[in-house]
Formats: C-alpha cells, structure tokens, sequence
C-alpha cells in the first residue's frame, strides 16, 4: 500500500506542481479568462490516457518509443514556459500595472487563439505523460487483500498530489511576483532536465538513441532514484512559503469598519492558505524522503542458486518456481558462472532469460515489487516481458517445460558463457572431507539452512545429509 500510494505521490505531484505555477502565474497576471483552456487540457488528458492505456494493452505498441516520445515533447513544452518567464519577470510590473488599468477602463479582450490552444496543450501534456500508466495501474486491481489495499494506496496518493496543487495556488497568490518567478524558473529547469534524462533513457532502451553501459550507469540511477528531483521541486516553492509572510492589505485612513473586518479575513485566509500549503509540502516530502532512503541503500546480487544436469539439460522442478518469485540460478562453465532467471509469472507461464544485458552487460538484475531491476541502469522490467529481447530485457535464454521440470539446453548456457566475467575462484571446500572443489566438477551439492555446500563425492553428500550439524561451523 505505501510504495503504490508514493509512486502515484511522485507521478501527480510533478503535473500538480506545474500545473500550479501555470494558474498562479495567469491569477498574479491578470489573465483568468485563459483558465478554461488549462481546465480543457486537463479533460481531455484524462479521457486521452484511458484510451492510451487500452491502446498500450490492446496494440503491438512499443512502450519505451511511447514514452520517450512523450518526454522529449514535454520538455520542449515546460522550457519554453520558463524562458516565458525569464522574460516576463523583467518587465513584469509595468505590465501587471499596465493590465490592471486596461481591465478598469474597459472589459478585457478574448484570449488569442493562440495562447488557448498553447496553453490547453501544455496542460494536456503535463496529466498525459504519466496518465496513461495511472490508469493501467489502477485497472489492474483484483478483490485480493493486496491489491484492494495497493489501489487505495494509490487514490490516496493522488488524492494528496490534488490537494497540494490547490494549496500551491492558494499560497502562492500573495508571494511577491518577482521572487515567484525566480523561484519557479529554478522548478522548470530542474523538471526540464529530468524530462531530457528519462527521455534519453527510454530512446536507449529502443536503439533510437546510442547508449553504452557508461552512459547508461550514469542516467540510470537519476530515472530510478527521481525522488531527488521530487525533493528539489517541493522544496524551491516551500523555501518561498518559510520566508515570506502574507501582505497586510492596505486601506485608506477613511475605511469603514466592514472594509477593516473583510481586509482582515482575507490576510487570515491567505495566511491559512499558506500553513496549508506548507503543511501539504512537508507531508509530500517526508513520505518522497523515505523512499528516497531506501533507494540509497546499495543493491547487489543474491547468490546464484546451484542447478542440476540431466544429459543435455539443466533441470530445475517447477515446484521450485511455484512461489511467482525470480530466482537466480548458476552453472559453472570453467571459470564463469553463467547466471540465468527463471521464475513462473501471472499469466501462469514459466520464463527465462540470462542474468545479463545487451547494453549494461552481467551487472545482473534484482526484483523489487513486481517488476525486475537492471542493476547497471536501474530499468524496470515487467515479468512478462523476460525471455523477450530489446532495451534493457535479460537475453533471452531457450526452456521447454516437460514432466513437472523446467529444461534448458547446457548448449545454450555454454555458448552464453563468454557474456560472463571470468572467476578464476570458482570453488567450494567440501565440508565433510576438506577437498577443494570446482564448482564445475563437483558431484553433488546441498543447501542448508540458506547455504549451499558442494561435495567431491556422493558419499561425502550422504555423509553430511545424515547429520549436517556435524560438518557446518
């Protein structure tokens, strides 16, 4: 419940965020009349991510073309908004004064259709580019216990990201406009460079864009650890919140006791509109915070677990594989452990692939949640795509199913091995004789209690079966 509710936390609060800073700045401008084109943007978003998510399911669309598509779009989108502002913020106050007098001497003119339709695409942009994935991943509730729980972690995380782009606009109406505008200059250039990084990241993975193991070790960890950039966003416009209290609203010598009365409650309603925002911001970074933690905390590779050869074949029981979970399995060939995946996914097939990558090579792969984990790069791989090739996928590795056992060639691991580093350390004490033992000829194996111990003999292997304790230190 808590990872679904911060993943769908991080995808709102960016949309929620610009979005924000578009209403203050058409609010401290003057310029309401350009809000329905926003709120248009929005709609159609919406419905357009409904049918971008039965499209994604339905269609033989290429996923990471999607997506890179829609970043590399937004970001053009979102700087050109902040050299708007760059601009604006020079002349900004003989412009809001010049505004100001042209609404009391006449009623203002239409929007353009221009700035409509720039503004009604900027906000369509900003909910699309992640829609389409919210609504796949709220779709695909069923009534267990875990998922009913994951589905309400994520309408509360919406649910949050909603209420603090209403406090942002609240609390951001009275900020000083100039110190505004600096400010979310510094928000736009950071959410800019994050579109750019994941946009290469995604065309990388489709071979539009060249990538290497370097390349791809260096943007990695900036897509898979966005909580960073979260925390900058949030708190550029929380640093405005903390330094700057509300303005008095000023009131001629000759105001009525009503006019006082109204002036009053109106600095009150700012100033609690301002709590709120900055209440909504802290709560926004402290559950981003935790995760941020947690993704700091180095990840490495299980241990692979030893296999079993029968003929031609490496055999592994599909009891093994009945618990819908990856493991990591070896087999040595001379001096390399050639590792490769198994696991049984949703669909009830079973599936395999090297625990290597095309462009990040044998940094191996790790799962977390539902999804697999490229250590190198840090992309997510859905189950279902492993044994398929393209991007950061594990290479496909050949497997049959027969009997109640789960076979791959031993031709296919050896001719794989040259993908994997050389160990020159690759074996075992027999811990009831003492021989060492490569792990390429050892005659038989156990695990206890989660350890693996290799036997030069199967006597050695009864030997320690009748009474491991004996034997283990």
């Amino acid at each position: 419940m808590f990872e679904s509710f911060v993943i769908m936390l991080r995808e709102g609060i960016e949309a929620a965020l610009v979005i924000g800073i578009m209403m203050v700045v058409l609010k401290r401008t003057a310029r309401r009349d350009l809000e329905s084109s926003v709120f248009w943007g929005l709609g159609l978003a919406v419905l357009a991510s409904i049918g971008a998510a039965f499209a994604l399911n339905r269609l033989p669309i290429n996923e990471e073309a999607y997506e890179g598509t829609l970043y590399m779009v937004s970001a053009v989108f979102v700087a050109s908004m902040m050299w708007w502002m760059h601009l604006k913020a020079k002349t900004l106050r003989m412009e809001i004064e010049k505004l100001v007098l042209d609404t009391i001497g006449r009623a203002s003119s239409r929007p353009s259709l221009k700035e409509s339709w720039g503004l009604g695409t900027f906000a369509f942009l900003m909910v699309f580019r992640e829609g389409a994935e919210t609504v796949m991943f709220l779709s695909a509730v069923n009534l267990t216990t875990d998922a009913v729980l994951s589905f309400v972690g994520a309408l509360l995380g919406l649910t949050l990201a909603v209420i603090f782009c209403v406090m942002f606009i609240k609390g951001s109406l009275q900020v000083d406009v100039r110190r505004f505008f600096a400010v979310t200059e510094w928000v736009l250039g950071i959410f800019v460079a994050q579109l750019l990084i994941n946009g290469y990241h995604e065309f990388s993975e489709t071979g539009v864009l060249p990538a290497t193991q370097a390349s791809m070790a260096f943007v990695g960890p900036m897509v898979r650890n966005n909580s960073l950039f979260i925390l900058a966003l949030i708190a550029l416009p929380l640093f405005i919140w903390f330094t700057q209290e509300p303005r008095e609203s000023k009131l001629g010598s000759g105001a009525s006791e009503v006019e006082k009365r109204l002036a009053r409650a109106k600095t009150n309603r700012e100033r609690n509109y301002r709590y709120g925002a900055m209440a909504s911001a802290l709560v926004v970074l402290l559950f981003v915070g935790i995760v941020y933690a947690k993704e700091l905390v180095p990840k490495t590779l299980t241990v692979p677990e030893p296999v079993l050869r029968e003929g031609d074949f490496v055999v592994i029981p599909l009891e093994k594989l009945a618990d819908e979970k990856m493991h990591r399995l070896g087999y040595p060939i001379g001096e390399r452990m050639v590792r490769f995946l198994a696991m049984k996914t949703a669909d009830g097939r079973y599936r395999t692939g090297l625990d290597v990558c095309r462009i990040c090579g044998d940094f191996g792969y790790i799962q977390e949640g539902q999804n697999l984990v490229c250590l190198n790069c840090a992309a997510e791989i859905a189950p279902i795509t492993l044994g398929h090739s393209g991007g950061c996928n594990p290479l496909p590795l050949e497997s049959t199913v027969k009997e109640g056992k789960l076979l791959i060639p031993v031709q296919a691991l050896e001719s794989q091995a040259p993908k994997f580093h050389a160990q020159p350390a690759l074996e075992e004490i027999d811990p009831v004789c003492g021989m060492r033992v490569k792990l390429s000829d050892a005659a038989a194996f156990e695990t206890y209690e989660g350890r693996t111990y290799h036997f030069c003999s199967i006597k050695c292997q009864n030997a320690f079966q009748a009474d491991p304790s004996q034997f283990v230190k």
